[in-house]
């Protein structure tokens, strides 16, 4: 609780005044330096989050194609299997 106490009283929820400033993620509000500051979605960089961190882009299409290969060999390992189970 008191940490939450001092994070809330370094930062407020943005003005509507400020609804738009985050482009890719949710807009805080610095108390001390009286002006708005982003807080990104995964995906995006920026001081507004604006640009797309394409580090992030390739890790995921990386996950992704890693799974895909992972499933095509299960199938085609299961496929052999069978096969070999029915020549015996």
């Amino acid at each position: 609780p008191p940490v939450a106490a001092a994070v809330r009283s370094h930062f407020n929820d943005c003005p509507d005044s400020h609804s738009q400033f985050c482009f890719h993620g949710t807009c805080r509000f610095l108390v001390q330096e009286d002006k708005p500051a982003c807080v990104c979605h995964s995906g995006y960089v920026g001081t507004r989050c604006e640009h797309a961190d394409l580090l992030a882009v390739v890790a995921a299409n990386q996950k992704k194609q890693t799974i895909t290969a992972l499933l095509v060999v299960a199938v085609v390992a299961s496929v052999l299997l069978i096969s070999v189970c029915v020549l015996i």
